[in-house]
């Protein structure tokens, strides 16, 4: 298959997205089938020379480190045509994909989507609650103009029919045991850490708003208040790092980390515990879980999927902070059955290959290149001008 991607992010920006579409880089290779990114970011690193197209960008109003692409200022149309994909997958539903939607259907090709960023649930951390029901009704307008929708979560899959999306499958993610493993464990760094050998609970992640940090915050104090004895850490960065540092003076905030360091860090813990309540997958849950970490999670959103109340993990009722604070308190002070929940949580997370996740993608891709997949009629977007999305194309 040739297929082309339509994405605002790749590294060396670092989320959940660009951490999916490496893995797929990967498996598109090793399967045979070639592929293309068009995107304002192109990583200069190994395994993307030559894939990559690049695209003018403003930055997203919320979060300015996001690009937004401008494919009205390149002749992507040309470079398309030279290409010739089967299909297109959407990544980001902003004006790169309209312009994907805009060459599918004038080729007759498949347009697919992938839903990877709650965006509608970020709204209400950055002041725009009261147009929480204009997010919905745009997303549901753009999502459903594709052929197949790919969701990473039964748990999204679920909130995003309730808001009337359709054609919905299910696209999981994976994670690379030889990255993440209890055989990373340092046991210099957890005593570095935790000098008097405290257990450890360890957040990973961007220090932002929208990951409820400050739920873990108040957790915090309680347990602090109940001399429950634990060191907190810290793994990432964010716009959050002096506040979180002058609300939780005796937490260690260890920066951002990758590669070996980050495998040391989970490895090196003793629980994880992840309070956000926006996430559609959540990555560094398998991450934790295949470091042999029993993970506390808040019951909302694709994290659902990953951790069996009271078998591998809590859940936790969302922004609940005295029930964070107990489910923490339980996992900290009772070893034998952190142990348990430790064995479990890796082995759950030992299913679960990228190698065998993308297959599923690429099945998905072929049903609808099989079928001339395309979106039912009364759903077809409205098509601007060609010019419009792709620039005026050359004599």
């Amino acid at each position: 298959m040739r297929i082309a991607y339509f994405t605002e992010v790749l590294p060396p920006f670092v989320d959940g997205v660009t951490h999916t579409l490496s893995h797929l880089k990967t498996s598109l290779a090793d399967e045979g089938h070639d592929f293309i990114f068009l995107s304002p970011t192109v990583p200069e690193i190994d395994g993307w020379k030559n894939k990559v197209v690049p695209v003018i960008s403003i930055p997203f109003p919320l979060y300015t480190k996001y690009r937004m692409g401008l494919p009205a200022f390149h002749d992507i149309k040309s470079t398309l045509d030279k290409f010739k994909p089967d299909i297109v997958h959407i990544v980001s539903p902003f004006f790169m994909g309209m312009a994907a939607y805009n060459y599918a259907k004038g080729i007759g090709i498949p347009a697919v989507n992938s839903y990877h960023t709650r965006f509608v649930s970020y709204l209400k951390y950055y002041g725009f609650s009261k147009i929480e029901w204009f997010g919905w009704d745009y997303l549901r307008w753009f999502y459903n103009k594709a052929a197949r929708t790919f969701v990473p979560s039964t748990a999204t899959i679920n909130e995003l029919e309730e808001h009337g999306f359709k054609r919905l499958s299910l696209w999981q993610r994976g994670i690379d045991t030889s990255k993440f493993s209890p055989l990373f464990a340092d046991r210099g760094l957890h005593d570095h850490w935790s000098p008097g050998g405290s257990p450890i609970a360890l957040y990973t992640g961007r220090l932002v708003r929208e990951k409820d940090i400050e739920t873990l915050i108040q957790a915090y104090k309680i347990l602090e208040s109940r001399r429950v004895d634990f060191k907190l850490v810290f793994v990432g960065s964010g716009p959050l790092k002096e506040e979180l540092a002058a609300a939780l003076p005796n937490a260690i905030l260890a920066g951002f980390m990758k590669g070996d360091e980050l495998s040391r860090a989970y490895a090196s813990a003793d629980l994880f515990v992840f309070p956000s309540t926006t996430e559609s997958f959540g990555n560094v849950v398998l991450e934790a879980q295949a470091s042999g970490l029993p993970c506390i999670v808040a019951a909302e959103g694709g994290v659902m999927d990953l951790v069996q109340d009271g078998q591998n993990g809590f859940l936790t009722q969302p922004k609940n902070v005295e029930n964070l604070a107990a489910k923490m308190e339980i996992l900290l002070t009772n070893e034998i059955l952190r142990n348990s929940f430790s064995i479990k949580a890796q082995e759950y997370a030992s299913q679960k290959s990228w190698k065998e996740v993308n297959r599923s993608l690429f099945r998905g891709y072929e049903e609808l290149i099989n079928n001339k997949g395309m979106e039912n009629e009364e759903d077809s977007l409205t098509l601007v001008p060609e010019q419009t999305l792709f620039g005026t194309p050359k004599a």
